[in-house]
């Protein structure tokens, strides 16, 4: 519109509404907690454009509102799988700064494993950035730097290589994440479109090939939902598996933020059952 002035892409970045979204240093301090979060505000920012969309005399949505409430829905599924893997990074960084605390516990070891996954290899440039942020984030540079946090199954070989726990994801789990990041990226990289080579990724998505994809409605409330079960029993798992290991004598304050980090909580609680 003339008179606006003019202005580039990153000039619109801006600090917002403070405490609006979940921040790193929450996730820093409880990964679980953090992500299930914005699981919460991703469904109900949704709930709240589907309750506030134009409606017919009927009550059904008009075709704009539900043109609208697919390109929301659609573009917030990526934002939640962001989250998701940002979860993951951070509970496994977060686990390695404190593996100072278990018993036993073979560094030596635990890298000869973690080299079979991934070849692991620091970028200095990537070293760089992490100047001035304290040994907490020493956990997370080594995150940063492996790949493949879209597949359950490297994750969970990732968690093995503790040799606390032996599957942070059941089976049942790794199913459904296999779906929700394949449909992540047919949205980011191929344009919303679910090829038959895509589909054919994953088993229970072989018959929604060469397809654009479509979500009901409910579709971003039900992943909200069924994500607290699965980020519940893969933190909780390693938890345990962690804490059974821990160094006898530990200082109130080291336990504390133990449990703090593998808290688990939710504004819906019911979720989490």
């Amino acid at each position: 519109m003339a008179g606006k002035p003019k202005k580039e892409f990153h000039q619109y970045l801006t600090e917002g509404q403070r405490g609006a979204h979940v921040s790193h240093d929450e996730y820093l301090k409880s990964p679980a907690t953090a992500f299930l979060r914005h699981t919460i505000e991703a469904k109900s920012a949704i709930d709240l454009c589907s309750r506030k969309f134009p409606k017919n005399s009927d009550g059904s949505y008009s075709k704009a509102s539900l043109d609208s409430l697919q390109h929301l829905t659609v573009a917030v599924l990526p934002t939640i799988m962001g989250h998701f893997e940002t979860y993951q990074r951070y509970l496994f960084g977060g686990i390695f700064d404190r593996s100072i605390q278990i018993e036993g516990f073979d560094i030596e070891d635990f890298f000869k494993k973690l080299n079979k996954q991934c070849n692991v290899s620091i970028d200095p440039i990537r070293l760089a950035a992490y100047r001035g942020l304290g040994a907490s984030s020493i956990g997370s540079l080594l995150a940063d730097s492996l790949l493949s946090w879209h597949n359950p199954e490297k994750v969970n070989a990732y968690f093995n290589c503790f040799n606390i726990s032996n599957q942070f994801y059941s089976n049942d789990a790794a199913n459904q994440l296999k779906v929700l990041w394949q449909l992540r990226h047919s949205i980011v990289h191929t344009g919303g479109t679910l090829t038959l080579a895509d589909a054919q990724k994953v088993d229970t998505l072989n018959d929604k090939g060469d397809k654009q994809i479509v979500f009901e409605n409910q579709f971003i409330f039900e992943v909200a939902r069924k994500l607290h079960p699965i980020v519940k029993a893969a933190t909780e798992g390693v938890a345990n598996a962690f804490k059974s290991n821990l160094k006898p004598g530990l200082e109130q304050a080291i336990i504390d933020d133990i449990d703090t980090f593998f808290e688990v909580k939710s504004t819906i609680a019911v979720w989490l059952k």
